[in-house]
């Protein structure tokens, strides 16, 4: 009897898929806060950034939408994150590849959409070849930084275009006092 008992515990499931093996490797957190169109803080107060991802800061073209757009995507909400060879950059930040909770990757979503530009360092190359083909997406449609969808924000008639529906636009900047 005890024979059977012992062979009973040690006979080997079924083996697991790929997608589950990366999926147990993928820690939940919560996105507290977004610095910019690639960092942000992750739950009580460690900054994260994306791996493979890098944008426009705020003030440079483009920077203001991808802002906009991660902190739209990320803040406030629980996401997947997975991490690759070397946890830590230069700079002190935790490199992440970030899930959303449907399996979209955050890090090629960026990139798909113009909004950043694609940065591959050693060690961290695990998807390596999806970022890329992301950027080349985004490059050969000319989608965000990679067209003219973004102005220069310093371009002086940015807000004087006419809309082919005549509607009023959604905001119009406050002009600075100049004090002498």
């Amino acid at each position: 009897m005890a024979v059977i008992l012992a062979a009973h515990f040690f006979i080997p499931g079924p083996p697991a898929t790929q997608a589950a093996l990366k999926s147990e490797k993928r820690l939940s957190a919560k996105i507290t806060r977004v610095f910019d169109g690639y960092s942000f803080q992750v739950g009580a107060g460690m900054r994260g950034a994306l791996i493979g991802v890098t944008s426009p800061s705020r003030s440079a073209r483009g920077g203001k939408e991808s802002f906009a757009f991660l902190r739209n995507l990320l803040e406030g909400k629980t996401v997947k994150l997975e991490i690759d060879k070397k946890l830590v950059d230069t700079y002190g930040q935790a490199r992440y590849y970030v899930f959303l909770n449907d399996g979209t990757m955050v890090n090629t979503l960026i990139l798909l959409r113009g909004f950043g530009r694609a940065i591959i360092k050693h060690p961290n190359v695990r998807y390596r070849k999806k970022l890329l083909e992301a950027e080349k997406f985004a490059k050969s449609f000319k989608r965000g930084i990679w067209g003219d969808s973004f102005r220069d924000p310093d371009e002086e008639d940015l807000f004087n275009d006419k809309d082919p529906f005549d509607r009023p636009p959604l905001f119009r900047p406050r002009r600075r006092r100049r004090r002498y």
